[in-house]
């Protein structure tokens, strides 16, 4: 048996190096393909436990039951969809008073600044007039991104659901590839990580899912007791936009504020600015540990660096799907032991274990629609008795 050869450091790090610049501009030249793969990716393992409940249960064919899973999402996303969309139909016949409320804010600001801090009115206009060209190019273009962001999203749907689809029909032969894929001494090991990983990643969508659930009910509630216009599209959009760490829950506090200042008293916005910070405290402190749990959490620093990057090379959606990717990249990590080095610098300190964790490997982990090895047996017993039975004939013969 020949020994591996131990390469030196600098030549580890020149080739990590090298694979890394390979993966950024792949990333960035196949972006239109990745992306609707990546996110039918997360989407396939959301649905896995419920296309096991119509495979094991109702006793649906494979292909019906992941036929119908994405369906069923899909209808599901349709109906917040539609939701939002009549929020958003209201908040529109109110934008005539809306830029009233805001015009006479900025009359009441500029007669303000002028009585205490001694600036003129034409004064405050020059200004806004040397400022406001560049505000409206950066804002305009952000705008922009995030508008054909959304829309190639909604043009990629298409590919979504198809991937989704296919993920969920043959994924038993993509993890049979998978471990094809490595010699017969690692196959063991590549049974372990793959089932493991697959775990982990589940109760980690399904733990943010339950997250925008929990801080969009919690702000629903805060913002209907204060009487904020809106309450549960202002809800919605805190709980959506809270999956981009920092940048989001600012950028929806932001617009909140902005439209419930102008639709409301003064007094609600510090109101819904003290309800954000609280929800937000109790989910960092709460819900994250005791529902994802550390085992999934990447530490600030990986996340502020991870969201740089992928707004770099994807835009608003590569903000969207950063946490997801450094998540699962820790996990895999974490399972393969050369590589745990990074899932230590990718993860935090403490290891906070979840508070349904003995749930999840009751239903990911244990509920295997059929156990590995016994596909690779079947395989084998199959293939040997084809052989035999080609042996019969060639004697009968």
């Amino acid at each position: 048996m020949k020994k591996a050869v131990a390469l030196p450091f600098y030549a580890k790090a020149t080739l990590v190096l090298l694979g890394l610049i390979l993966m950024v501009y792949i990333g960035i030249i196949g972006k239109s393909i990745i992306i609707p793969m990546f996110i039918a990716f997360l989407v396939a393992m959301l649905l896995l436990p419920i296309t096991r409940f119509q495979e094991n249960k109702l006793r649906f064919p494979r292909i019906v039951a992941c036929l119908v899973s994405p369906i069923l999402f899909l209808i599901l996303l349709s109906g917040v969809g539609y939701f939002l969309g009549t929020q958003v139909a209201q908040f529109k016949d109110d934008i005539p008073e809306f830029s009233n409320q805001i015009v006479e804010l900025f009359n009441n600001a500029q007669i303000y600044i002028a009585e205490h801090f001694d600036v003129t009115e034409q004064e405050q206009l020059d200004y806004l007039r040397q400022n406001v060209e560049k505000t409206f190019q950066t804002g305009s273009s952000l705008v922009s991104g995030a508008i054909l962001s959304l829309t190639s999203l909604l043009l990629n749907g298409g590919f979504i659901f198809l991937y989704t689809f296919f993920f969920l029909l043959y994924r038993s032969h993509l993890l049979k590839f998978l471990i094809w894929s490595f010699g017969p001494q690692q196959q063991d090991k590549v049974i372990d990580v793959s089932s493991s990983v697959q775990g982990i990643i589940k109760q980690y969508l399904i733990g943010l899912m339950i997250q925008v659930v929990l801080i969009t009910g919690m702000l629903y509630l805060a913002f209907s007791i204060i009487g904020i216009k809106y309450a549960f599209l202002f809800a919605m959009l805190c709980g959506i936009l809270n999956l981009i760490p920092y940048i989001g829950i600012f950028s929806a506090t932001v617009i909140a504020s902005l439209i419930t200042l102008a639709t409301g008293e003064p007094i609600q916005v510090l109101y819904m600015i003290i309800a954000i910070i609280v929800v937000n405290s109790i989910d960092g402190n709460i819900i994250m540990p005791k529902i994802i749990g550390s085992k999934v959490q990447v530490n600030s620093f990986m996340v502020f660096v991870g969201l740089i990057i992928a707004e770099a090379i994807w835009g608003v959606a590569g903000m969207f799907l950063a946490i997801p990717i450094l998540a699962i990249v820790k996990i895999i990590c974490d399972e393969v032991k050369d590589l745990q080095p990074i899932g230590f610098l990718l993860g935090e300190e403490e290891q906070v274990r979840p508070m349904f964790e003995k749930y999840y490997k009751r239903y990911f982990y244990n509920q295997q629609e059929e156990p590995i090895e016994q596909h690779l047996a079947e395989e084998n017993e199959a293939e040997d008795s084809e052989n035999d039975n080609e042996s019969e004939e060639n004697k009968t013969s």
